[in-house]
């Protein structure tokens, strides 16, 4: 079981509401910290250098991410072992180069967030904006003032006892933070984009940025595996599919209304559960729902009674507690008996059990708009709703 709940909110939720005006479309958003030059007569620190090796380096249509790892990820020419990777790059044929121009206002090998979005209408480099700190109040004087001060501050801090993760506080809507716009590129500059391994965007002098790309690692929970396997599947069935109980509220569109979190509307089992000490889902944005570290499914469907929405009412109710199982032929929510019974008689209980012919497809797939796309498990049915769970 993981918890989320500390990871910032996606980049692809933040450039939607924070950078996309009226009318503009998001094609791709990414964080990145850490980038260098590989540009003809610069060193990755863009100082001029004259060597066999700087010349050629950003030719174009040769992929620069594998010079990333051997010269200008850590180490490299400056013998310093402890300089960062890079998980951008700078490409081009000079140093008066589009690309180059456009990153001149920042250092490069430093260690700082920064949100990269591409639109329909253009490239966007943003910095964030912190929020401005509120004046500390003048510290007193006398012994009296010190210890009334001293005991303003140990009562804020007995007085809210929420929980805190990351930036995140327990009861508050995640906030999506400011960005303000550093860098444009518009669309007319940008000759082809290029996606594989890395993202290359090439500008129409030949320059560009290369963004490296990590896809985040999903495997297979051996331990959720093998006891589903020997307690919960019948003799004739096969597991097709077993899940680690997933944190997090469901978010979805029912009926034509967005609900965020979804609360069950069915019938729940008789279960006892700790007051929820969560922070609440950010503002909703659906296209970007896997950004929101609060959500861990995602339903649509047309009515309530959609299949789709029988899973989902158990994973908003049991907070954690439940988890989904798919043999080849049922799909189910899965309890811990021992959550219900002081002596439990099994391992598993089981409900909501959906037999295989009302799936039309079970598979993993990546939603949203950030970069590395995150994978789902998507469970789609034959009356037309479909139930979203988070893998990473």
């Amino acid at each position: 079981m993981r918890v989320i709940f500390a990871d910032p909110l996606g980049p692809g939720h933040v450039a939607r509401q924070r950078l996309c005006r009226p009318g503009e479309s998001l094609v791709w958003a990414t964080y990145r910290r850490t980038f260098y030059y590989a540009v003809d007569g610069l060193d990755r620190l863009g100082a001029p250098v004259r060597s066999v090796f700087a010349r050629g380096a950003s030719a174009v249509g040769r992929g620069v991410g594998e010079l990333a790892l051997t010269v200008v990820g850590g180490g490299g020419d400056s013998g310093d072992d402890k300089a960062p990777d890079a998980d951008h790059l700078v490409f081009g044929p000079s140093g008066e180069s589009l690309a180059v121009r456009a990153v001149s206002g920042f250092d490069p090998g430093g260690r700082r967030n920064r949100l990269w979005a591409l639109t329909s209408e253009r490239l966007v480099l943003a910095v964030r904006v912190e929020a401005a700190e509120v004046p500390a109040e003048p510290a007193p004087k006398s012994l009296l003032g010190k210890a009334i001060g001293f005991g303003k501050e140990v009562g804020k801090i007995l007085a809210d006892n929420r929980r805190k993760f990351g930036e995140h506080v327990e009861g508050e809507p995640v906030a999506v933070p400011d960005f303000r716009v550093a860098v444009e590129i518009p669309r007319n500059q940008i000759a082809d984009v290029q996606s594989g391994k890395t993202l290359r965007v090439v500008l129409v002098d030949g320059s560009g940025l290369e963004f490296l790309l990590e896809a985040p690692a999903v495997a297979q929970d051996e331990v959720v595996t093998r006891e589903l396997a020997k307690f919960w599947l019948r003799g004739d069935e096969r597991l097709v599919l077993g899940l680690p109980p997933i944190v997090g509220y469901v978010g979805g569109i029912v009926g034509g209304s967005l609900r965020v979190p979804w609360t069950a509307v069915s019938a729940m089992p008789p279960l006892e559960l700790d007051k929820l000490r969560w922070p609440l889902p950010a503002p909703p944005s659906p296209r970007d729902w896997i950004d929101d570290p609060t959500l861990g499914y995602w339903v649509e469907a047309p009515s309530t009674s959609s299949s789709a929405v029988r899973l989902a009412d158990h994973f908003a109710f049991s907070r954690g507690n439940a988890r989904l199982a798919a043999s080849d032929q049922r799909v189910a929510v899965v309890y811990p008996t021992r959550l219900f019974e002081a002596k439990p008689a099994g391992v598993f209980t089981t409900f909501a059990e959906i037999p295989r012919s009302a799936v039309r497809s079970l598979e993993t797939v990546h939603v949203g708009q950030s970069l590395p796309a995150r994978p789902v498990v998507r469970l789609t049915f034959t009356d037309g709703s479909r139930l979203d769970l988070r893998q990473s």
